[in-house]
């Protein structure tokens, strides 16, 4: 049986014509869009993503709990946060005066992965443009080309051979600062997305092989901080909060 799924991505560059302005947020927006609709990312209808930008916290929470009751959830959150020690949490600024902490990304959680791609101080450059190639390499003259149907089921049962968790990725530790660029996005979304990319480029030009994979959110975390931490030459140190038996959910699939 079919799963049923929702992913909810949440930005807000911040206020136009001030200093810390990030445009690089709607990078990381259409991104993810084009990631999650693709055969690759799970073939999700359009329906099923959600965009919220410079939403409210109580509009933020009222969706959170719509979406909570299907069988697998995604969110990701890109633009401005810090850390809190009073709250011992991760504070996600939505528009001037509105905030809300992370944990509430995660309430009625079933099956959830939840991404932070923020700053978190404590509060008192990889091209973005390869993923078009991802996208649009089915109409390469060579190579593999994904099924839409086989991928979706493909991920459906990725998830379905899951447990109940939460897999929770932030862009960088406790104390530092995220980065990002009007092109390319936050740092490190986009090695995130250039992961996937790579990894698709590679089912596709494998021509002997006519099987079906699956790369987990934990490998492509792994794969993704490990570039980000090189870029920034380790003053972005992504993190990853996970069970520590699998199996986890899929990142990216070809069917």
């Amino acid at each position: 049986m079919p799963i049923t799924r929702r992913a909810l991505l949440i930005s807000n560059p911040g206020e136009t014509g001030q200093e810390n302005y990030c445009k690089g947020v709607y990078v990381d927006i259409k991104n993810y869009q084009q990631l999650l609709t693709s055969p690759a990312g799970g073939a999700w209808e359009a329906g099923e993503v959600i965009h919220m930008d410079r939403p409210s916290a109580k509009d933020v929470r009222d969706m959170v709990a719509a979406i909570s009751p299907r069988d697998y959830v995604f969110v990701m959150f890109t633009g401005h946060g810090w850390y809190s020690t009073a709250h011992g949490d991760r504070v996600l600024e939505l528009r001037a005066g509105e905030q809300i902490l992370a944990t509430d990304l995660l309430r009625g959680a079933k099956k959830r992965t939840l991404i932070l791609d923020c700053c978190q101080k404590v509060h008192p450059d990889a091209l973005l443009e390869k993923l078009a190639r991802m996208i649009n390499f089915a109409n390469a003259a060579v190579g593999r080309v994904p099924d839409r149907a086989a991928c979706r089921k493909l991920f459906d049962d990725g998830v379905q051979a899951t447990p109940e968790s939460i897999i929770k990725l932030t862009s960088c530790s406790i104390g530092e600062y995220s980065t990002d660029d009007d092109t390319r996005g936050g740092r490190y979304n986009g090695s995130m997305i250039e992961y996937v990319e790579d990894w698709v480029q590679a089912q596709a030009k494998d021509r002997f092989s006519h099987g079906i994979a699956t790369t987990s959110i934990v490998v492509a975390h792994e794969a993704a901080s490990e570039k980000t931490r090189r870029l920034s030459v380790d003053k972005q140190n992504p993190t990853i909060e996970k069970i520590r038996t699998g199996p986890y959910f899929p990142f990216a699939v070809f069917g």
